[in-house]
C-alpha cells in the first residue's frame, strides 16, 4: 500500500487547517488537533475514521495510519487524530494555497546524555 507524508493545507470547503496525504493507499484529510480516548469514541460513533500520526524516515516526516480495532485496543504510542469533517453552515471559500511540508525535529541532547567514551 502506498503512503505519503502528510502536509498542512487549508480545507477547500471550510478554510480550516487540515493534514492531508495518502494513508495505506487512500487519500485522507484529518484535523491537526490530537484527541483523547473519549473524543476518539465520539468520533467513531459519529462515523469518522481515526488515525495515528507516526514520524518516519530521515528527515522525520509525519504519516497517518488508520486505527483499526487492534490499534485502538493497544497502547497509545502516537498522537491520535480524527478525520476532518467541515462544520455545518455556509463557508467563505479561501483562495487556493500551497500545502506546507512538515518535518518533526529530533529531541536535543543534554550534556548528561553523552556517555564518557
Amino acid at each position: 500500500m502506498i503512503s505519503s507524508p502528510v502536509s498542512l493545507a487549508m480545507c477547500r470547503r471550510c478554510g480550516q487547517p487540515i493534514l492531508s496525504g495518502d494513508s495505506e493507499g487512500v487519500w485522507v484529510r484529518a484535523d491537526p488537533t490530537p484527541i483523547d480516548p473519549r473524543q476518539e469514541l465520539d468520533a467513531i460513533l459519529a462515523g469518522l475514521a481515526t488515525y495515528d500520526l507516526h514520524p518516519h524516515g530521515l528527515p522525520r516526516r509525519p504519516y497517518l495510519w488508520r486505527r483499526n480495532s487492534f490499534r485502538i485496543r493497544g497502547e497509545r504510542k502516537w498522537q491520535v487524530l480524527q478525520q476532518h469533517r467541515c462544520p455545518p453552515g455556509r463557508h467563505i471559500v479561501p483562495p487556493p494555497s500551497q500545502p506546507t511540508e512538515l518535518y518533526i525535529p529530533f529531541a536535543y541532547s543534554t550534556p548528561g546524555d553523552i556517555p564518557p567514551f
